[in-house]
């Protein structure tokens, strides 16, 4: 079974994006989307971040410059990523916003020159809900603080779906269809108190998601003692209600003092911390779990050294009828690129249970940041064809189909969209 067979199985799969940080109020809105620069670099500290590795100043960057000379900096800067997965995932935006166009110009001899092209992109004709659409997504779930809620218009008759049927059986996955689900989830740092009327308020606006932000794990040893109530307090009703708690853990924000000031605390220039110890974690875990308070939990380390140590503690904290209740989950951050997400890809292999992977969520600020679950699939179809062409894996469909269908669709649909009950 090669790469070609593998991705024909997944490509057009309904996407499950369960954790991002897009604008709801935009989504909400659904008005044309503005110039490529705003969609696509404005926000983005990805890109930010390598433009001034290029030496590009902060001035056409997060500065006073006009767009078209920030555009014209970003240009400059993208012919220069090659190896950078920005590089890969630019080429596949514009490929999706080109509809295939581009396929054109490469047979015109333009291969690999696609970024001279970038002012022939129009997104006068796009909305926020067509672009959803157009990507097959069914369930979207962007971040909103505890203290954001309040007002905001979650969704209108534009952007209101329905969730498809279930899935009788891992082989049955839906066709694409064009509702979708758009609910919040409940962003908190780690030491934040959030009132039980707040939960109350997110779960009745659909949430199903927990977003935890553990910079530092110390907080998860006060927690092991109950000595900091917050966070555990919080892990009960997500249990209670079958949400899913998110534990990203390990990110240094304060590095660079004049950028932080220069273009505030997302600015694009957050490092990692040491790995995390997973004797914190599993301190934390085994208290929730003593107090019959663990959810659904997805482990997210930014420093991939921790993600073996907690592929494995992962496997400790289990739930009859529920597979994969902790786990390791994507590659996150400076992590998601192809060699991040062959790393998660070996270390739930080898220490846990693949076909339980919930797979991949863009954490991304950008709509044109969907075409990751594309990027993701790909990576995924060559890692296992990889496997069978070594023979490290069998050539057997039976096998194989079910798997990446899992991974790429089934068991996110399960979680976030069927009460958690991953088939």
């Amino acid at each position: 079974m090669n790469f070609d067979v593998m991705y024909s199985w997944v490509r057009n799969l309904p996407i499950v994006d369960w954790h991002n940080h897009l604008d709801m109020r935009m989504l909400a809105e659904d008005k044309p989307l503005g110039s490529l620069y705003e969609v696509w670099v404005k926000a983005d500290p990805y890109k930010h971040r390598a433009m001034r590795i290029c030496g590009e100043p902060e001035r056409v960057i997060t500065g006073d410059a006009s767009e078209d000379e920030k555009w014209a900096a970003w240009k400059r800067t993208l012919p220069k990523l090659l190896g950078n997965p920005l590089f890969a995932w630019a080429g596949q935006e514009l490929a999706w916003l080109w509809d295939g166009r581009c396929l054109a110009q490469r047979r015109r001899g333009a291969e690999g020159r696609w970024w001279e092209c970038v002012e022939n992109v129009s997104l006068s004709e796009w909305t926020p809900s067509k672009m959803l659409k157009k990507f097959g997504v069914e369930y979207l779930s962007p971040c909103v603080g505890a203290g954001e809620l309040e007002g905001l218009q979650t969704t209108d008759d534009r952007l209101r779906g329905t969730a498809r049927g279930e899935v009788a059986s891992k082989s049955e996955v839906p066709s694409l269809k064009s509702s979708f689900k758009v609910v919040p989830s409940l962003r908190m740092n780690a030491g934040d108190e959030v009132p039980v009327e707040t939960l109350e308020k997110f779960r009745a606006a659909g949430c199903r998601v927990v977003d935890v932000s553990v910079d530092d794990v110390s907080i998860l040893a006060d927690a092991a003692r109950w000595g900091h109530r917050a966070l555990p307090t919080v892990a009960a009703y997500a249990a209670a209600h079958g949400w899913t708690m998110l534990l990203h853990m390990g990110a240094r924000r304060e590095t660079s003092s004049r950028l932080r000031a220069a273009a505030g605390p997302a600015g694009g220039f957050a490092g990692m911390r040491a790995p995390v110890d997973p004797a914190v974690v599993a301190a934390f875990l085994d208290r929730l779990e003593k107090e019959n308070a663990l959810p659904r939990t997805i482990l997210m380390s930014l420093n991939p050294a921790a993600h073996a140590s907690l592929a494995v503690l992962a496997g400790s904290f289990v739930e009859d009828g529920v597979p994969g209740k902790v786990q390791l989950g994507p590659a996150w951050w400076w992590c998601d690129h192809e060699e991040g997400i062959r790393d998660v890809l070996e270390k739930n292999a080898a220490y846990g249970v693949l076909s339980t992977f919930v797979g991949m969520t863009t954490d991304s600020r950008s709509l044109l940041s969907l075409v990751r679950h594309d990027y993701f699939r790909r990576v995924l179809c060559k890692w296992l064809a990889e496997k069978v062409a070594s023979g490290s894996f069998p050539d057997d469909e039976a096998l194989l189909r079910p798997l990446l269908e899992n991974v790429c669709y089934v068991n996110a649909h399960a979680m976030f969209l069927q009460k958690g009950a991953i088939q």
